[in-house]
């Protein structure tokens, strides 16, 4: 396991438990664990994170819960790790990005994201894949790509779609603008919201209940879900290959470039007079 995610584990019974009280419930919990670069998910991270579902999975555990360490659940992808001239098969995916994606949406155990700060950028579908979401007031949402003269992911296109709807969607992607938990709530991007105190405490009491229903019929609604978001919207073989030309033009403009140099090199901050 990557020593930037934990996976602990925490074991009790659902809330509400009916006598007789079934055996508790083990639930994972992963936390993103590299907050001097505030939780961004690089390729050891996003490896990590597909690599702890499965073996949380293998050893007894049935739901999980995803925070992050820190003031910020994820500020998205590691600008100092992407690739200036990366080839088809990365830019589909953004290397193992789309991996841990589905690792969260697709895997063997459903997943409450516990949003402990902002979730930008890559790190805001890392929360949009899993199954639920929790977050406290002053955490924010925000899909900051078009500033950065970059092209998202179709795949995470489709998924703020789904959840938000195409008017707010185009506003999210188009403007780059935060908004903030109260309106995430409002759009369906949001599940609860409760005082930061309580978000990893209500997070794992909603993992309590997914991992108290029936494996079987858990498995089977959590893909059927991810087969219907994806056969709505399927791109044909033509339009998979236009976008794909559209992405990697906009990754190898000068404004894309000139963008990623600024995160990469942040400007030093002025000396300060006695």
């Amino acid at each position: 396991m990557s020593h930037r995610l934990l996976l602990t584990y925490v074991s009790a019974a659902p809330p509400q438990a009916e006598a007789p009280a079934p055996p508790p419930a083990k639930v994972a919990v992963l936390t993103l664990h590299h907050a001097a670069k505030r939780n961004a998910l690089d390729a050891a991270l996003c490896q990590a994170i597909e690599q702890a579902l499965h073996t949380a999975a293998a050893e007894g555990a049935q739901a999980a819960v995803l925070t992050g360490e820190g003031p910020v659940f994820c500020a998205g992808s590691d600008i100092s790790s992407l690739p200036e001239e990366p080839d088809p098969a990365w830019l589909r995916g953004h290397g193992p990005l789309q991996s841990a994606m589905y690792a969260v949406s697709q895997g063997p155990l459903p997943v409450v994201a516990a949003l402990n700060g902002p979730a930008i950028g890559a790190g805001c579908e890392l929360a949009l894949s899993c199954d639920l979401r929790v977050a406290h007031p002053e955490v924010t949402l925000q899909m900051p790509p078009v500033r950065l003269g970059l092209v998202y992911t179709p795949e995470g296109i489709q998924r703020l779609i789904a959840l938000c709807g195409l008017g707010r969607t185009r506003e999210l992607l188009l403007t780059a603008r935060a908004i903030d938990a109260a309106e995430a709530f409002s759009w369906g991007l949001l599940n609860r919201v409760v005082v930061a105190e309580q978000v990893f405490a209500c997070a794992l009491q909603l993992a309590q209940v997914l991992a108290a229903q029936p494996r079987l019929a858990m498995a089977g609604t959590r893909r059927l879900i991810e087969q219907l978001l994806t056969a709505s919207s399927q791109l044909s073989a033509e339009q998979a290959v236009v976008t794909l030309q559209l992405r990697d033009e906009a990754w190898r403009s000068n404004e894309a470039r000139t963008a990623r140099s600024r995160f990469r090199s942040p400007p030093k901050k002025p000396p300060t007079t006695p």
